[in-house]
């Protein structure tokens, strides 16, 4: 009886811990290096190199802040399939980007990304979600020169998740059924 009663004492505890770790959160600093330097008027450029992403949604929420230190800059995040997009038209030197024919693709008012930026003094929010995700950068206007280097700061916050709130309600309650079990 006694045993019930500590196990179901301690899986209360550690339901209470998960909450208020899962609430309080983990945050982890980084940042993506030596982007390349747009040469194109508005165009967009992206890292070679993947945003972490977010194996397990469900479980850990993750929102990222991204910040740049240029005024002549917009960021944008996108997917793997809007990356190798853009990057086929900047192979073909930006071909079928016609100023006069309105487009916008992988440009700045491109709806496709996951996220867009244009201060960054303000930054950026972006949901992190689980899959491979790039940061992309072009200019506002004018063309950047050649060999300048575009540094981005980005800071994630990890916390809990629906799931793992779900799961913890319920073990505390199981906990406190435990408790109470004669």
């Amino acid at each position: 009886m006694a045993l019930k009663n500590t196990m179901g004492i301690g899986l209360s505890i550690f339901a209470v811990l998960i909450l208020v770790f899962g609430t309080v959160g983990y945050t982890a600093e980084g940042q993506v290096e030596n982007l390349p330097t747009p040469n194109i008027d508005g165009f967009v450029f992206f890292s070679d190199e993947a945003i972490p992403g977010n194996p397990v949604p469900l479980l850990v929420g993750a929102k990222t802040t991204i910040t740049w230190d240029r005024d002549d800059i917009f960021v944008v995040i996108a997917d793997e399939g809007k990356k190798s997009q853009c990057d086929g038209i900047r192979s073909n030197g930006g071909a079928g980007l016609i100023s006069t024919s309105g487009s916008q693709t992988c440009q700045f008012g491109d709806t496709g990304y996951e996220s867009t930026g244009a201060d960054g003094s303000e930054g950026m929010e972006w949901k992190v979600m689980s899959g491979e995700y790039f940061a992309g950068v072009g200019t506002k206007s004018g063309v950047i020169p050649e060999g300048t280097e575009l540094n981005i700061d980005y800071e994630v916050h990890f916390s809990a998740g629906p799931a793992t709130y779900l799961f913890t309600f319920l073990l505390g309650i199981g906990g406190i059924g435990l408790s109470r079990m004669k």
